[in-house]
């Protein structure tokens, strides 16, 4: 009998698929590096884990009762898996006598410890504070705590759905993780199995955490599974008519902005140190979450293996060739220059979310910063300059439940404004998208997913959202009616990114490896891209709606023409799993059309490479990060590069020099930065629930 560390990863990694655990399955999978296993996933069948714990189990039983003569002495039943690996429960054999005339008797009365017992057959006992009964118990009641927690006391506003307020100084006591229904990158505490496919993070993820299952397994997560979990499903609630039984309520506290640099308690701190993120982001995430989608690892950059590269400025390496194929040269990140740090009055941290936060938008219009949490509530934070105490805005994501509204304790993985700035819209994983006013009212409640959403995207004219989700499918809704217009149903997993091309035409990409694009009113793609061989996590067109970019888990960039078939470009230059992409806001027709147009893609293997599109090369390789890079974004006039890490760093790139020209370090890891209109200040959202702003004016 043989079987390797892959063989066993292998099933552990199945086994939280199955139980819906995506985030973590997908931080485990990076981590075990899986996709470079021999193994056939297609030929595992489900629950394959579980048979084989079964299996063992039930030999350990037939041992343990087996007395050394092959008779069965003391019959054991029930053993339980905890019972089976601790050897201060294992019961003593019975002593083996031979007397003359009966070879091989048993002698039953006599005990390994030499007591006397009356021939009673051996009891398997755990007794109350043994060291067993504590691991069986800690083993029983993992998993079973409530989890909640209650931030500090404020006078809020509470708004409800139709507009009513009324003044309250109660406290909100809700999910924190731990028995609820996360399982997200970098920080989550949750150990309870989510409801179809459910999970976070970023991933985490994500911003969007979204891997494909295996043959045998669901999309959901536990479907097909003989042995998964009961949870509640989410998609128990979600009405096929647009109407939604699912509410919501907005708080408005006083104040959630802390000093830069104070200390803070926060409910869920980051436990997703250098070198110790577990389960997600992703999502990516997100989608993902990651969403939401994450999967963080604590690998750095290669550091002391070349130094090639270590006179070029700024933890920058140029090169006019970069994009070709074969293993790219180390890169070595270099120390911060103090003299580009932000100094911490040009930062404001603000407090309120109880778990990560997956996500963050400005509004296109005004100082407006919405962020989207694994704790269930998105947030509107004002940042404007006359606003000095940053009040927020709480936007509460609830379902019905036993006729009583609850908070659905399910990430919210996606948001976006729409093109005036009047409407933010929100996607969770409760299967539910929403759209709310800026003053935290709720205008819709959009239920078709049977699932997670993954992403969610407002098109220019601002009359249809485009959705993507666990089931496979992406959905344009009308926004003003909050029906659904047309369902896609062409991946066969989950999607994990949506962007649209036109008004009408947009792109969808999914764990299957494919890209559509479809059309509203068309009932099949109008075109499929196939290429990638791993899952594709995120698509982007170009400003002129003319080149498609792909990202992918399997380390390749490609960008697409509608007027071919094959990519135009393949670029090979990520030594890791690449997470995310931005076109610059450059180029024929933009604000910006005598700059030429770049793509900036965002690695697990810690480095952000800005990209010549028209030439299919790497113009520079930013190496400062030290950990996973989730986030990119391009200030409106392309001439700055924001890029946001695990290593908890937000930093800000010279999309010209390459150079390094402003960093901070926030005190957890970054899912997401983001650009506000004017270019003056930059959003992030970060693992340990907080959220920061820098202002880059008058440096």
């Amino acid at each position: 009998m043989s079987f390797s560390s892959d063989e066993v990863n292998f099933l552990v990694y199945r086994y939280l698929q199955e139980s819906g655990f995506l985030h973590s399955a997908y931080v485990f999978g990076i981590e075990s590096h899986i996709s470079q296993s021999n193994i056939n996933g297609a030929l595992v069948p489900a629950a394959a884990l579980l048979t084989i714990l079964q299996k063992g189990l039930l030999y350990t039983e037939v041992e343990w009762s087996v007395g050394e003569d092959g008779e069965v002495a003391r019959p054991i039943e029930g053993l339980s898996l905890i019972d089976a690996v601790m050897p201060e429960v294992k019961p003593p054999k019975p002593v083996v006598k031979t007397e003359p005339g009966k070879p091989g008797a048993v002698d039953s009365s006599v005990s390994a410890g030499g007591n006397q017992n009356s021939g009673a057959k051996p009891e398997i006992k755990i007794e109350p504070g043994t060291a067993a009964a504590g691991a069986a118990a800690g083993n029983k009641t993992a998993g079973s705590n409530t989890g909640t927690s209650t931030p500090t006391d404020q006078s809020t506003s509470e708004v409800d759905s139709s507009g009513n307020a009324a003044n309250t100084d109660s406290t909100y006591t809700g999910n924190n993780g731990a028995g609820g229904n996360q399982a997200s990158a970098a920080g989550t505490n949750s150990t309870s199995t989510p409801a179809a496919g459910d999970s976070t993070a970023a991933g985490a993820a994500q911003k969007k955490s979204q891997n494909s299952n295996e043959a045998g397994s669901s999309s959901g997560g536990n479907g097909g599974n003989a042995n998964a979990t009961s949870t509640d499903d989410a998609a128990s609630s979600t009405s096929t008519n647009g109407n939604s039984s699912t509410s919501s309520s907005v708080e408005q506290p006083s104040s959630g902005v802390n000093p830069a640099g104070g200390t803070v308690s926060t409910s869920n701190p980051d436990a997703a140190s250098a070198g110790g993120a577990s389960s997600a982001a992703g999502a990516k995430a997100p989608g993902g979450a990651v969403t939401i989608r994450v999967g963080a690892q604590g690998n750095n950059v290669q550091a002391g293996s070349s130094t090639a590269q270590s006179s070029a400025p700024s933890g920058t390496i140029s090169s006019s060739t970069g994009g070709g194929a074969g293993t790219p040269a180390a890169l070595v990140p270099m120390d911060i220059d103090e003299s580009i740090e932000i100094p911490e009055s040009k930062a404001r941290v603000l407090r309120g979310h109880e778990s990560e936060v997956f996500i963050c938008a400005w509004n296109p219009s005004r100082d407006l910063l919405a962020s989207g949490s694994g704790d269930s509530t998105a947030r509107i934070w004002d940042m404007s300059d006359a606003n000095a105490n940053s009040n927020q805005l709480v936007l509460r994501h609830c379902i019905q439940k036993g006729g009583a509204e609850v908070p659905s304790n399910k990430d919210v993985t996606s948001l976006d404004w729409n093109c005036n700035g009047s409407l933010l819209a929100t996607g969770s994983y409760d299967g539910y998208a929403r759209i709310w006013k800026t003053d935290g009212r709720l205008a819709s409640t959009l239920g078709q997913h049977k699932g997670p959403i993954f992403a969610l995207k407002w098109n220019k004219c601002g009359n249809y959202i485009l959705s993507a989700g666990v089931d496979k499918t992406t959905i344009i809704w009308d926004a003003s009616t909050g029906q659904c217009t047309q369902q896609f149903a062409f991946h066969s997993a989950p999607a994990l990114d949506v962007d649209w091309q036109t008004n009408q035409a947009f792109a969808s990409c999914s764990t299957d490896q494919r890209i559509h694009v479809c059309r509203l009113g068309v009932n099949e793609p109008i075109k499929t891209f196939k290429g990638h061989t791993n899952e594709v996590n995120a698509i982007k067109w170009c400003p002129q709606g003319q080149l498609l970019a792909s990202c992918s888990d399997d380390m390749t960039l490609k960008i697409w023409s509608m007027s071919r078939d094959r990519c135009c470009h393949d670029l090979q230059a990520h030594s890791k799993e690449i997470y995310t992409i931005k076109w610059s806001p450059t180029g024929p027709g933009t604000n910006n059309p005598n700059t030429n147009l770049i793509l900036a893609s965002a690695s697990f293997d810690s480095t952000v490479r800005l990209w010549d599109v028209e030439r299919g090369s790497c113009i520079h390789t930013l190496t400062k990060h030290t950990e996973p890079v989730y986030s990119v974004a391009f200030s409106p006039d392309g001439k700055h590069l924001a890029s946001g890490s695990f290593d908890k760093c937000v930093h800000i790139w010279s999309t010209q020099t390459g150079q390094l020209v402003h960093s901070y370090k926030g005190t957890g890891g970054i899912f997401e930065v983001c650009w506000n209109s004017k270019g003056t200040k930059v959003g992030a959202s970060a693992s340990d629930g907080s959220v920061f702003v820098l202002d880059l004016r008058k440096f």
